[in-house]
């Protein structure tokens, strides 16, 4: 079961299915992009982003949502606090794999500006983002962090 509020546990959730946070602004769907996502086997839970309400990450440096996923999808756009959302996702210990959709010329200023981005730990899913490259990137994500999700790609 998808839920829309950031403030959503993970409870509900099943052991034996990789967790996928959508990190999606409210004018680009997120309950579609996540129902594409939840097809191929994933339990998700999207987040609206800051600009949606109080985002635990920023204000307290710590997000359930985030810290209890396999793999955090951010479609929020760089130029907004994408980009912090980007950097403290990256930092965290217990990292999960991120995904994140950008231009080429957005992924170059991240890159340029600094800003404590690890590119390094990022799937980068260009913009146009189509179903199957945003499931590959989530399925190559979460193989790079040793967690097995489905085997069905699109």
């Amino acid at each position: 079961m998808r839920r829309r509020s950031a403030r959503q546990p993970w409870d509900g959730a099943t052991g034996d299915r990789a967790r996928v946070l959508l990190e999606c602004e409210p004018e680009h769907s997120p309950s579609i992009i996540a129902s594409v996502i939840e097809r191929y086997g994933y339990d998700v839970r999207t987040c609206e982003g800051p600009d949606a309400g109080r985002c635990d990450l920023l204000a307290n440096g710590s997000c359930g949502l985030v810290e209890g996923a396999d793999v955090v999808v951010n479609m929020l756009h760089p130029r907004r606090q994408g980009a912090e959302l980007l950097a403290r996702e990256t930092a965290l210990d217990e990292s999960p794999a991120v995904v994140a959709e950008m231009t080429r010329s957005q992924r170059q200023a991240v890159a340029d500006a600094g800003g404590g981005v690890d590119l390094e730990r990022v799937t980068v899913v260009e913009t146009p983002v189509t179903g199957k490259a945003l499931i590959d990137a989530i399925q190559d994500a979460a193989g790079r962090r040793r967690h097995a999700g489905p085997a069905v790609r699109v």
